[in-house]
């Protein structure tokens, strides 16, 4: 169990349902050994993903409302919320407003993560004056809550705990308490998207003290687990040190690193424009026009500077993609 909620949080997945059913297997291997918590957690899953997780619909998807209702009945927070929040795909509004109700009172009884589901739900029966007093009843309790898991190296409530900062009356507040949320987001929760940013503090001195060792090092750390802006800083700080064929083999490394294609995200360009142009100009590497080229070919459907650089080395440019291109 503990293997799966970990595998949700730390791993990226380019197709959304890939993700879904890596963590419906390891939910059901925890239920056919015993584990209620897995055979909850599975129906749950069918519950909230139908689609994706389609395989169970002739085995768990059988029981998976009743198995919700009963937990939900029992005061489970997972489960109330799940229900919730197939009550509003379903557009059941009364469904819903029930469901929201019983988890505000919850959140009222001290049962924090049930906050988290009454702060965000619409409440479109309320008036405003009752949904903000909803909204400050439930927020604070969720922050301190979410800063609290943060701490403990759950790096999924961070982002919500650092957007608690500075809001309202909520404690703590300012630069220090944001870099030390961060700095638990990346290395108690290893999100290294947000070792990226902390790296970015202890560059600008934004509530740390400045110190570029440790800027080096956790962008270093970001850009070997995907994180493409810490794979661009690196670079750069290593570009204004002393040229040389040792640092050059670095920039290439560091090139290699972040030139992982991946649509959702477009730092990889930079990086793989940057690693085409190395191996074309035997910079760090041995001089290869034809891995070059492959690059460039791959790019040009994002990127129409790489296809001016096929041009420039008389090769094919493929047609036109779909129109996800960059200028």
């Amino acid at each position: 169990m503990e293997f799966a909620v970990e595998y949700h949080h730390r791993h990226d997945w380019p197709t959304k349902g890939a993700e879904e059913l890596v963590e419906a297997g390891y939910h059901e291997l925890a239920c056919d050994h015993g584990e209620k918590q897995g055979c909850l957690a599975l129906a749950l899953g069918v519950l909230r993903h139908p689609k994706e997780l389609h395989v169970y619909r002739n085995s768990v998807g059988k029981t998976a409302q009743k198995t919700a209702e009963d937990a939900c009945a029992a005061s489970h927070v997972a489960a109330c919320s799940t229900l919730l929040e197939v009550a509003q795909r379903d557009d059941d509004e009364p469904r819903a407003e029930a469901l929201a109700a019983k988890l505000l009172a919850m959140c009222r009884a001290g049962e924090l993560r049930a906050c988290e589901p009454a702060l965000f739900y619409s409440w479109p029966n309320k008036t405003p004056e009752e949904r903000t007093s909803i909204r400050k009843e439930t927020g604070l309790p969720w922050c301190k809550f979410s800063q609290a898991e943060c701490r403990a190296g759950r790096a999924e409530r961070c982002s919500f705990a650092l957007t608690c900062i500075g809001q309202g009356n909520y404690d703590p507040r300012g630069p220090a308490a944001a870099a030390e949320l961060t700095y638990h987001a990346c290395v108690d929760g290893r999100d290294f998207k947000r070792c990226a940013a902390l790296a970015d503090r202890f560059e600008s001195a934004d509530g740390v003290p400045r110190d570029p060792e440790k800027a080096s090092f956790f962008d270093l750390a970001a850009c070997q687990h995907g994180d493409y802006d810490g794979c661009w800083r690196t670079a750069n700080r290593l570009m204004k040190q002393e040229s040389g064929p040792q640092n050059d083999k670095k920039i290439f490394e560091i090139a290699k690193m972040g030139c992982r294609i991946d649509l959702r995200d477009s730092g990889w360009l930079r990086s793989c424009e940057q690693l085409a142009r190395m191996y074309e100009t035997g910079t760090g590497t041995p001089k290869d026009i034809e891995k070059a080229v492959e690059i460039f070919t791959t790019m040009c459907r994002h990127r129409g500077r790489s296809c001016k650089d096929l041009g420039r080395l008389q090769r094919p440019i493929p047609p036109p993609s779909t129109g996800e291109g960059e200028p």
